[in-house]
C-alpha cells in the first residue's frame, strides 16, 4: 500500500510541476508583465518547486528532501502575498504604511513560526501521531490552519466583489486559489483532529492543485487587479470570519491541552469546554453592540471615508419606500420607518420624532424602540428651532452636557442644553428635518451601541438624510390632506345626488297633495296614495343611508350582487307613477317578467330620471315613449320624446357633466347619475338626439351576473 501511494504521489505532483511551471513561464513571457502577473508567476514557480520536492520524496524517500516542508510554507506564503497585493488599495495599505506593516508582521510571524519549528523539529515531514511528538507539533499544524483560513478569507473578498470589480476574471482566480487553500484546510483539519496526516490526501494533493493552474491563467489574461475595490460589507465579513477562525483554533488548542492534562476526565472536559466556548463566542458575535463596534473600527482603520454612500442611500430609500410586513404584522407607519432608517446609520438602538404642535413647541409623534424616553409631551424648543434654522447643524447633547455651566460660548453657539435632555443621558443627537427652509420636525437619536467620535462626514450625512426625511414627511402630510379632501368631495357629491333625488320625491308628494284635494274621497286614490307614501318613505330612508360616512360598496362578488329584480315590473311602476303627470306617456313591451341582477331602487331612480327629463322636454300633449324588450343576453330600455332635442356638442361636452343644468333650479346631475347607475350594473347608457327632433335614451343592461360584470355599486351612483 505505501508503494502504491508513493507512485500516486509521484504522478500527481509531477502533473503539478508541469502545470505551475508552464503557468509561471506563460506569465513571465507576456509583453509588459504587470506587478500582479509577476507575483503570480513567482508563486507558480514556488508551487512547482514544492511539487518537485514531493516528486523526489515519492521517488527517493522523505529523508532525501529535508526542505520539503519549508517549500510548502513558502508556497502558501507566496499565494497569500498575491491576494494581499490584489487588495492593497482596498485595504488601505498604500495610504497607511503602518497598517501594511502590522499586516505583514502578523502573517510574517505565523510564517516565521512554521519555518522555525520545522527547522528545529522537522514537524512538516513527520508522519507519526501528534501525541508522540513534542508539544510544538500541535502548534505547527495550527499555524498551517491559520494560513489556510487567511487565504480563504481573502478569497472571500475577491468572490464577493467580483460582480462589481473584475467580473469573470476575479471569479476564476477565486475558484482557482480556493482549490489550493480549501484542500489545505481540509487536509490539516483532519490532521489536527485525528492526530496524524492522511496519506491518501497527501498523495493526490498535487493533481488537485494542478487544476488551479489553467483557471489562474485564464483569470490573468487581462490584468484587472487595479480595478478591485473592497466593499465595507466584504471587509466586515472578512474580519468576522477571520476572528471566528482564529477563535476556533485557539479554543481547539486549549481543548487539546485539557484532553492531555485531564487524565480519565480529559475527553469529558474537552467536549464540555468546546461546547461552552462556542456558545459564548456565538453570543458575542451575534451581539448588536459587538457588530456595531466592529463596523466602527473597520471604517476607522480600513477606509478613507466612513460610509459607502451608495449603499447607505439605497438602504435608506428601501427602508422608507418598501418596508414589508414583519412576522405577519402590518407595515410600520412611515414615521417609524423614517426613524429606523436614520438611526441604523449610526447603530442607534432607538429614536423619536418630534413635530410642531404650536408656535414654538414640538410634540412627540412617533418613536422606534425607545420605550423609556423621558421627553415631555410638549417640549419647549424655541431655542432649538432658532438654532436649526440659523445653523442647520446637528445638535450633539453630549457636547452640550460637557459645556454646561461654562461661561464661554460653546460649539453650539448660544444654544444651551434643554431641561428635558439634561436628566436623560441616553438622548444623544438631535437631527433637524428641514423642508423649504422651514423646520418640519426634529429626530432624537438614542446613544449608539458603539462608542464613536462624530466628524464632518457623520454630520453631513445626517443633515442630508434629515432633509430627505423632511420631504417624505411633507409628502405624507400632503397625501393625508388629499385623502381628507377626497372624502369631503365624496360626501359632497353624495349629498348632491341625495338632494336631486329628494327633489324628485318632493315633486311626487306635491303632485299627490294637489290631486288629494280633488280625489281624496275615492277609495282607489286613497290606496294609491298610501302606496306612494310608503314608496316615498322607503326612498327617503335609502337616501339617508347614502349620507353615511363610509359609502356602501356592493360588488359582483359580494352578497348584494346576488340581488335580483323584475325590471319589467320596475318600468311599469315608473310609468304608472309618471303617467299622472304626463297622460301621453306610452309603455311598450312590459308584459311578463324580465329578471336581472341589481339594485331595484337604483334602477328605478335611473329610469325615473330619464323619463322625467323626457317629460320636461316635451309639450303637455306630446307623446313620450317608454319601451322595454329583450335583446340577446341583454335588456334594452328606450325612452324617447319629440322635444327640442340636443346637439352632438352638447351631448359630448355638457350632458354628462355634473352640476351643469339647462333647467331653472336644476342640479345638473340627473343624466350623470343615470349613466353611473347603468355602468355600476355592467351596462351602458347611449343617447341619440337632434335639435328640434327630440331625443332617445337607450339603456342596455345584462340579464345575467357574470364575473366582474357587475361593477362596484358605490353610494354616489
Amino acid at each position: 500500500m505505501p508503494g502504491m501511494l508513493g507512485t500516486i504521489g509521484l504522478l500527481s505532483h509531477l502533473v503539478a510541476v508541469v502545470a505551475f511551471a508552464v503557468l509561471g513561464l506563460a506569465l513571465m513571457l507576456r509583453r509588459s508583465p504587470t506587478g500582479v502577473r509577476l507575483a503570480v508567476a513567482l508563486a507558480a514557480f514556488a508551487t512547482a518547486f514544492w511539487a518537485g520536492g514531493q516528486v523526489m520524496a515519492a521517488a527517493y524517500g522523505i529523508d532525501a528532501v529535508p526542505w520539503l516542508s519549508n517549500a510548502e510554507t513558502i508556497r502558501t506564503a507566496c499565494w497569500i502575498g498575491v491576494l494581499i497585493l490584489l487588495q492593497r488599495r482596498s485595504l488601505g495599505l498604500a495610504e497607511r504604511p503602518s497598517q501594511s506593516f502590522a499586516l505583514a508582521v502578523g502573517l510574517g510571524f505565523v510564517i516565521a513560526l512554521q519555518l522555525a519549528l520545522d527547522v528545529m523539529f522537522h514537524f512538516g515531514t513527520a508522519t507519526v501521531p501528534l501525541s508522540e511528538q513534542p508539544a510544538g507539533a500541535l502548534l505547527f499544524v495550527a499555524s498551517r490552519l491559520v494560513l489556510a483560513i487567511s487565504g480563504l478569507v481573502l478569497l472571500h473578498n475577491l468572490y464577493v466583489n467580483a460582480g462589481d470589480g473584475g467580473g469573470l476574471s476575479f471569479r476564476l482566480l477565486a475558484v482557482g486559489l480556493g482549490v489550493i487553500f480549501a484542500y489545505d484546510l481540509n487536509l490539516y483539519t483532519l490532521h489536527f483532529l485525528l492526530g496524524e496526516p492522511n496519506l491518501s490526501l497527501l498523495g493526490i494533493r498535487g493533481a488537485v492543485n494542478a487544476l488551479a493552474a489553467p483557471l489562474i491563467y485564464l483569470a490573468l489574461r487581462q490584468d484587472s487587479g487595479g480595478r478591485f475595490h473592497l466593499s465595507r460589507q466584504a471587509a466586515f465579513q472578512t474580519v468576522s470570519f477571520s476572528m471566528i477562525g482564529l477563535y476556533l483554533i485557539a479554543m481547539s488548542l486549549l481543548a487539546y491541552g485539557l484532553k492531555i492534562t485531564g487524565g480519565n476526565w480529559g475527553q469529558l472536559l474537552q467536549v464540555t469546554f468546546l461546547a461552552a466556548t462556542m456558545i459564548a463566542g456565538a453570543l458575542v458575535i451575534l451581539s448588536p453592540r459587538f457588530r456595531a463596534e466592529l463596523k466602527v473600527r473597520i471604517a476607522r482603520n480600513f477606509y478613507r471615508y466612513r460610509y459607502d454612500y451608495r449603499v447607505e442611500w439605497l438602504r435608506f430609500i428601501e427602508k422608507i419606500d418598501s418596508a414589508p410586513p414583519r412576522d405577519g404584522l402590518p407595515t410600520p407607519p412611515v414615521r417609524e420607518r423614517l426613524i429606523e432608517a436614520i438611526a441604523t446609520v449610526l447603530d442607534s438602538p432607538g429614536g423619536a420624532l418630534l413635530e410642531p404642535s404650536g408656535d414654538s413647541s414640538f410634540a412627540q409623534t412617533a418613536r422606534w424602540r425607545w420605550p423609556d424616553l423621558a421627553v415631555p409631551e410638549i417640549a419647549d424648543s424655541a431655542a432649538l428651532t432658532l438654532y436649526f434654522i440659523e445653523a442647520g447643524r446637528i445638535a450633539d447633547f453630549d457636547q452640550l452636557r460637557a459645556e454646561r455651566g461654562s461661561s464661554s460660548q460653546g460649539s453650539h453657539g448660544s444654544l444651551t442644553l434643554p431641561d428635558w435632555a439634561a436628566d436623560d443621558g441616553s438622548i444623544w443627537l438631535c437631527v433637524p428635518l428641514i423642508h423649504r427652509e422651514a423646520l418640519t420636525g426634529m429626530l432624537l437619536l438614542q446613544r449608539s451601541l458603539a462608542s464613536r467620535d462624530l466628524n464632518w462626514e457623520d454630520y453631513d450625512l445626517l443633515r442630508t438624510l434629515g432633509r430627505q426625511s423632511a420631504s417624505y414627511l411633507a409628502e405624507a402630510e400632503t397625501q393625508a390632506q388629499l385623502e381628507e379632501a377626497r372624502r369631503f368631495e365624496e360626501y359632497n357629491r353624495r349629498f348632491a345626488f341625495v338632494m336631486h333625488d329628494v327633489k324628485n320625491v318632493v315633486s311626487q308628494l306635491g303632485l299627490l297633495a294637489r290631486n288629494a284635494e280633488r280625489h281624496a274621497d275615492k277609495p282607489e286614490f286613497r290606496a294609491d296614495m298610501i302606496a306612494t307614501l310608503n314608496a316615498s318613505v322607503g326612498k327617503m330612508n335609502d337616501l339617508l343611508k347614502l349620507m353615511s360616512i363610509e359609502p356602501e360598496v356592493r360588488t359582483a362578488g359580494s352578497d348584494s350582487s346576488n340581488d335580483s329584480l323584475d325590471i319589467a315590473r320596475v318600468v311599469t311602476i315608473v310609468a304608472a307613477a309618471l303617467r299622472r303627470q304626463h297622460s301621453n306617456l306610452e309603455l311598450e313591451g312590459a308584459e311578463g317578467s324580465m329578471i336581472i341582477p341589481g339594485d331595484a331602487g337604483r334602477i328605478e331612480a335611473m329610469v325615473t330620471h330619464l323619463v322625467q327629463n323626457a317629460i320636461d322636454a316635451s309639450a303637455p300633449e306630446a307623446p313620450v315613449r317608454l319601451a322595454i324588450r329583450e335583446q340577446g343576453a341583454d335588456i334594452r330600455i328606450e325612452i324617447s320624446d319629440n322635444g327640442h332635442g340636443m346637439s352632438a356638442a352638447f351631448i359630448r361636452d355638457e350632458l354628462f357633466k355634473p352640476f351643469r343644468s339647462t333647467k331653472s333650479g336644476g342640479f345638473g346631475i340627473g343624466a350623470f347619475e343615470a349613466r353611473e347607475i347603468a355602468r355600476a350594473h355592467g351596462g351602458r347608457l347611449d343617447v341619440e338626439s337632434r335639435p328640434g327632433e327630440g331625443s332617445r335614451f337607450i339603456i342596455t343592461l345584462p340579464r345575467a351576473c357574470q364575473a366582474n360584470t357587475l361593477r362596484k355599486k358605490v353610494a354616489r351612483t
